[in-house]
């Protein structure tokens, strides 16, 4: 006789969202692309409340070399001879200009860089008198009918630095790393076409690494069931096996004419109608006068659960977008709210792209619980087994890691149990312990061929723990996109190109030349709970 138990969870379809796709990969591939290389360590500040500056652009002068600051405010620079008589320029929209020579940066410690928020003069109010007349719906709608002009929509490529990580508690886990160059074809073609190659990969492994199940482990937390997380018809392909792939369907600017994330949507087609938006206000990037328009999503479009907010940024003479933070929440259960999910992109102009708008940045980052795969302590099976011999009639032995809950383990509605398709009956349930007892009807049983599959719901250990449920982890996903360089030229010694596969799986492309992109890596700084 063939005797197999297989035991199943009663779990409800859960509504897979758009945006809370979390592909988890785990590479087994070790590529050290700047290994050798020294840096200088900084963290933007803001002046006046003292909270990191997310975001900020930092260049050096003369060698146009350059990084952004993450979402802490924190990022690291190249330590190089040829850099002494430079100077350190920092920039952020809402802020002054900051600039210092970089002999003068320390080498030891982490430079702490103060920005100033911009304060607007009489100017400045009088231009915001007549901004307000104009209205935001018509400065959005001319922002959006001039993509086609403010965009280069011939091809174009450039150099990024691209990382994907987790944070737990406030620090950072699974942290991969890549430099990867994009050739786009332009904004008249859709992303789907461009092409990607990966100069190097690597799995850091100075910070923690968690084996982290796939997105559909969220079956078998406590809120697998609750509609308020999710939303509704949002869906991703599983073409975009890709962690970058599926970064880069997040910039609704770039896919303006076709649909990125939800509410969203179609960035050129439903923006509008699917939000509502406030007066324009004036920011400076630099000494670039900037258009500010904070949204939030339409009830009928987003629901009584959902709250979104964000805002864009529109360079009134061309009308063209700078800058877009989109930000989705949902009610905890009298908690308060949740963020969901996160997207930051910014453009600028690109001399090397004849002073077009070109890509910045893209961080892209949501909420999502994991099944703790380290959870030893959950209700489970130990071992299953079919009794012939000792009792009268055939009976289901299954012995548990904890003592059973006789009432929950009582109830007939609790199991199935089939001999191949035919359902077997069973005349008695019995607790002892750690140990249940089902004594089948059938007495020829033991002479069936076919296997036994048992299917176990909802019974419980004494404490009140769920059979097979284990603890959650609440977890912070990030994808994060970083522009260093644009249109140059590599000279490739192969044909290498990114494929709809994860990175861990895609070729590294092998070119000559010395060149200065790096691995903008966090500080790994543990945050004590």
């Amino acid at each position: 006789m063939i005797f197999r138990f297989t035991f199943k969870i009663g779990i409800a379809n859960l509504r897979l969202p758009f945006i809370l796709i979390c592909l988890i990969w785990q590479p087994n591939q070790v590529l050290l692309f700047s290994q050798s290389l020294d840096y200088i360590d900084g963290k933007v500040i803001n002046s006046t409340t003292l909270a990191p500056v997310p975001f900020a652009t930092i260049v050096l002068k003369y060698n146009k070399l350059g990084v952004y600051a993450n979402a802490d405010g924190d990022f690291k620079i190249l330590r190089g001879s040829e850099f002494q008589s430079d100077s350190l320029i920092i920039t952020c929209i809402g802020f002054k200009r900051y600039s210092s020579a970089f002999k003068d940066l320390s080498e030891k410690t982490v430079n702490r860089i103060f920005l100033t928020p911009v304060i607007y003069g009489l100017g400045e109010v009088k231009v915001l008198a007549s901004v307000k007349k104009l209205g935001s719906i018509t400065i959005i709608g001319r922002a959006i009918r001039n993509i086609k002009n403010n965009y280069p929509d011939g091809p174009f490529n450039y150099v990024s630095y691209y990382r994907d990580y987790q944070k737990r508690d406030g620090n950072y886990i699974n942290l991969n790393e890549a430099i990867v160059q994009t050739f786009d074809n332009g904004f008249k073609s859709e992303s789907l076409s461009n092409k990607y190659r990966m100069l190097d990969f690597r799995k850091n492994m100075d910070f923690p690494r968690m084996n982290i199940s796939p997105y559909y482990e969220l079956l078998k937390t406590e809120d697998a069931n609750n509609p308020d997380k999710f939303i509704p018809s949002a869906k991703l392909g599983d073409h975009y096996g890709n962690e970058l792939f599926v970064l880069r369907v997040h910039d609704a600017i770039r896919n303006f004419n076709t649909n990125s994330f939800s509410f969203i949507d179609t960035f050129s087609e439903d923006f509008l109608k699917n939000h509502n938006f406030s007066a324009p206000t004036l920011v400076y990037n630099n000494n670039l006068l900037l258009y500010k328009i904070i949204f939030n999503g339409k009830s009928r479009v987003i629901g009584d659960s959902l709250l979104i907010s964000g805002a864009i940024y529109i360079q009134p003479k061309y009308y063209s977008i700078h800058k877009l933070e989109y930000s989705c929440s949902y009610s905890k259960r009298g908690k308060g709210l949740k963020e969901m999910f996160n997207v930051d992109i910014e453009y600028g102009n690109e001399n090397s792209v004849d002073s077009l708008m070109c890509l910045k940045y893209i961080s892209f980052n949501n909420f999502f619980k994991v099944v703790d795969s380290d959870d030893s302590t959950y209700f489970r099976i130990l071992d299953s087994y079919m009794d012939t011999q000792s009792y009268i009639k055939s009976t289901v032995i299954i012995s548990f890691n904890n003592k059973i809950d006789p009432v929950s383990a009582s109830k007939r509605e609790n199991y199935e149990i089939f001999v191949g398709r035919k359902a077997v009956k069973y005349s008695n349930i019995q607790v002892s312990g750690k140990n249940l007892y089902i004594r089948l009807k059938e007495v020829d049983i033991k002479d069936s061929r076919d296997s036994i599959r048992v299917t176990i719901h909802n019974i419980k250990d004494i404490n009140g723990n769920i059979l097979d449920k284990r603890k959650s982890i609440e977890l912070t996903q990030y994808r994060e996109l970083f522009v260093q360089e644009y249109n140059k030229s590599l000279p490739f010694k192969d044909s290498c190109y990114m494929q709809y596969l994860p990175l861990e799986q895609n070729c590294i492309s092998k070119y000559s030349g010395n060149y200065n992109y790096w691995m903008n890596t966090p500080e790994n700084i543990v945050i004590k709970k």
